[in-house]
């Protein structure tokens, strides 16, 4: 359901609040000192702050999987996966909300929508068939987490040639789990 153009500009500037400072950053009082709309309306619009936080990592992952979608069905996953991180790099909040909210299963429409876009993704290469969501995820998303990681903990980027190779990984993974389904099932 979409949200009305008051909740919409109050998601707006708590998306800029997380973007900028940090999702701890993220109050009431914050969003109404930014918003400049009551304590009241914040309540009335949006509900709680939980229910803002999932907002906030919805939107966000929105504008990430269109960009990593976009990346993935023009040039491959190693495209993708450095969209990936170019867009973790400008919002490294932001990413870190998304990875939070993943984790405790909070993501919503949000995460179904870019499951299904990707479902297709891997339909048309006939990748996959048939295998569990979970474990496309964990082929797809987890070394994207993982290479995140990295990046922060110890500032290794990726190059191409890494990328490169990780298309190929994660290609041969999920052939891997459209054989290890058919052999199941057989």
């Amino acid at each position: 359901m979409p949200l009305n153009p008051v909740a919409q500009q109050l998601l707006q500037t708590a998306l800029e609040i997380v973007d900028r400072d940090g999702s701890e950053a993220l109050t009431i009082r914050a969003l109404v000192r930014e918003s400049g709309i009551s304590n009241g309306s914040v309540y009335h619009h949006l509900g709680s702050l939980e229910r803002v936080r999932e907002l906030v990592a919805g939107a966000a992952l929105e504008e990430w999987s269109d960009e990593f979608l976009t990346a993935l069905r023009s040039h491959g996953y190693a495209s993708a996966a450095e969209s990936d991180g170019r867009w973790a790099r400008q919002h490294p909040e932001l990413a870190k909300l998304i990875e939070t909210e993943a984790k405790n299963g909070r993501l919503g429409h949000n995460a179904k929508d870019f499951g299904t876009q990707l479902r297709q993704w891997l339909d048309d290469r006939q990748l996959a068939a048939g295998a569990n969501a979970h474990l496309v995820a964990a082929v797809v998303i987890g070394p994207l987490i993982e290479l995140r990681r990295q990046e922060r903990a110890i500032g290794k980027r990726a190059t191409g040639k890494d990328l490169a190779a990780l298309e190929d990984a994660v290609t041969a993974a999920l052939g891997a789990l459209s054989t290890t389904t058919t052999n199941i099932l057989q």
